[in-house]
């Protein structure tokens, strides 16, 4: 290794093991911006006329095509949801039925069980008298 002088200090152009120095990797290489690196980590794939069988970069091993998934009954509906299958606006349904019924909160997101709304509709339901 060369004597290093005191006076002045020449920049590192090699590193051990092989690796090289930062001098020698071209600029439009090296991004500073976190943002941009990310963006371009998440690409979207090519879509392709064949169905996919797990992604290789996950190293996970690809489920065969066996048995269909049914579709499964919801037993929780959210707010905006429950609102629309009455025919009812958010804010009349928070203001007139969420007081009245059991609510299933799940962290900051609020359920409505399906039951709760048939119950209020039966509890609600009223004949109108001399309706045609």
């Amino acid at each position: 290794m060369p004597p290093r002088s005191s006076t002045t200090r020449q920049p590192q152009t090699e590193l051990p093991f092989g690796a090289p120095a930062v001098d020698s990797v071209p600029r439009d290489l090296i991004d500073e911006s976190p943002r941009r690196r990310h963006v371009r980590e998440r690409a979207t794939p090519k879509m392709s006329s064949e169905p996919t069988t797990g992604s290789p970069a996950s190293g996970r091993a690809s489920r065969s095509v066996g048995r269909p998934v049914q579709a499964v009954p919801r037993l929780l509906v959210t707010r905006k949801e429950a609102a629309a299958s009455l025919g009812m606006s958010l804010d009349t349904f928070e203001r007139c039925v969420q007081p009245v019924i059991k609510l299933v909160p799940c962290g900051q997101l609020v359920l409505v069980p399906l039951r709760e709304l048939e119950r209020w509709c039966d509890d609600h339901a009223h004949y109108l008298a001399g309706a045609v």
